[in-house]
């Protein structure tokens, strides 16, 4: 039986808002809230579609989406809201790499697009604010988790196809290149894949961290994995190196083989002021789901 009555309990109390409303975003790697504009989110494509940030609804409805001028989407992996000097910002990182084979990746931000009007017109466009080109101190890694800890003055990074998946921490104004990303903590909670798991196609992959979000009072991070979500805890003196050592109370996700619109879940996001989740997947009109944490 590969859904528990907990799951099922769980996600059922899950809210579909919507699907994702642009036929362009097929690959939906990365996503968050508006800082500017309520029920507003932003999404980021996958490697080969291009530079582009998409605006939608919170229920999936597309409001176009905005050129990111400068940018390359070599593998776009993530994408973070955050306030810097009291602008709401946007970083996408493009830091992807399945077959590590790349020395430097790239992180850009930009600040969030105004929405004026009903859409962003077709030749919506937006200039980097800055960049950040960085490499690993050890090896080379894959990664898909980002986001900012804007108070702290740095970004976080969490690697994918590590085991245990690594933490490391770039400053968010980096000084002169070249950048080293600094080693912070191997996180060790997110449990492997059952022996079911295995089983299945891909199964053995169920436990790689495909997205981290921190929620708007600092005190939560969320991990992502392609099996279920987990809520680490900080107290408010705690480093998020401390925090993400911790052990996290799981969010239990349907399994991809018993939710074919929900099977490869690589985006999710606190909704701006509180500590409820948005989650998604890659896929055509894949499903957005709303969940409260407690």
């Amino acid at each position: 039986k590969s859904v528990t009555t907990a799951d099922k309990v769980i996600f059922d109390n899950a809210q579909l808002t919507g699907r994702l409303g642009d036929d362009r975003l097929v690959e939906c790697s990365g996503m968050d809230t508006s800082l500017s504009v309520g029920n507003l989110i932003w999404a980021i494509n996958d490697g080969g579609h291009g530079p582009f940030i998409y605006a939608l609804r919170i229920d999936g409805r597309s409001l176009g989406r905005v050129l990111v001028v400068g940018a390359q989407n070599r593998d776009w992996e993530g994408l973070d809201t955050f306030f810097w000097q009291g602008r709401p910002m946007i970083l996408i990182a493009d830091f992807g790499d399945n077959q590590e084979q790349h020395d430097t990746h790239t992180l850009y931000i930009v600040e969030e697009p105004k929405l004026e009007g009903e859409r962003f017109s077709e030749s919506s466009a937006v200039k980097l604010a800055w960049r950040i080109v960085f490499s690993y101190p050890d090896h080379k890694h894959d990664a898909e988790g980002v986001s900012v800890d804007a108070s702290g003055g740095k970004v976080l990074i969490l690697t994918k196809r590590d085991n245990p998946p690594l933490l490391f921490e770039l400053p968010l104004i980096p000084p002169d290149p070249p950048i080293v990303a600094k080693k912070a903590a191997a996180v060790r909670q997110i449990p492997p894949p059952s022996e079911e798991d295995l089983l299945q196609k891909y199964g053995k992959y169920r436990s790689q961290p495909t997205a981290l979000d921190l929620s708007p009072d600092g005190r939560q991070a969320v991990v992502l994995t392609y099996k279920h979500a987990y809520l680490f805890n900080r107290e408010s003196h705690d480093s998020w190196a401390a925090g993400l050592s911790g052990r996290p109370e799981t969010v239990p996700l349907p399994l991809p083989q018993d939710r074919s619109d929900f099977r490869q879940r690589e985006a999710i996001c606190f909704v701006a002021g509180s500590r409820t989740l948005l989650i998604t997947s890659e896929g055509h009109g894949a499903g957005i789901f709303r969940l409260e944490t407690r």
